[in-house]
């Protein structure tokens, strides 16, 4: 079991760092108490997000699995932007949340379906197989989801949710980055 795990912090490891240090003091400096919708810190979450879907797309190895892993990390840009509620003043223009979902939901199962034709498993099982797993990045991203949804549930607090949810999304990147080297 231990062969399968790589135990090495690689430098896109110290990127996220950064990036949190600069969160946090950026927090404090304007000291914020609450993260509001389509503030700063809620935009450059579409910067990883939006890295993560170039970096997939312009992977050679491996090409179904990060081809799915792009329309995943589209979607997340997309929920991240309220499928484009954000752009439309409601008042001027009736947002139809229940065509969104269908929408969604047909986004999903073609990505599903692509990943069902093109037998997206054959890739995962030969990383698998053939990767050492990033365990402290991966910690680091099981970390983060429990800072968030603690942080929503009980804190209320939607600094160290927000933070949080930056650091998953620029590790998540960051895991891209690691495997499309490997």
């Amino acid at each position: 079991m231990i062969k399968f795990l790589d135990f090495k912090f690689y430098k896109e490891n110290y990127l996220v760092v950064v990036a949190l240090i600069v969160s946090v003091v950026f927090i404090k400096i304007f000291n914020l108490n609450e993260i509001l919708e389509n503030s700063f810190l809620e935009n450059i979450q579409l910067l990883a997000l939006f890295g993560g879907f170039v970096a997939c797309l312009k992977t050679k190895n491996y090409k179904t699995f990060f081809t799915f892993l792009a329309l995943v990390m589209l979607l997340m840009f997309a929920r991240e932007i309220s499928y484009g509620r954000v752009f439309i003043d409601e008042n001027v223009v009736h947002f139809n949340k229940k065509l969104c979902h269908i929408v969604v939901g047909i986004y999903i199962g073609l990505s599903v379906l692509y990943a069902l034709i093109k037998k997206v498993w054959i890739d995962i099982i030969t990383i698998i197989k053939n990767i050492a797993f990033p365990f402290w990045t991966f910690f680091a991203s099981i970390a983060c989801v429990v800072a968030q949804l603690l942080s929503e549930k009980y804190l209320h607090n939607t600094c160290i949710e927000e933070t949080a949810e930056f650091m998953l999304y620029s590790l998540m990147l960051a895991l891209i980055l690691i495997y499309r080297k490997k």
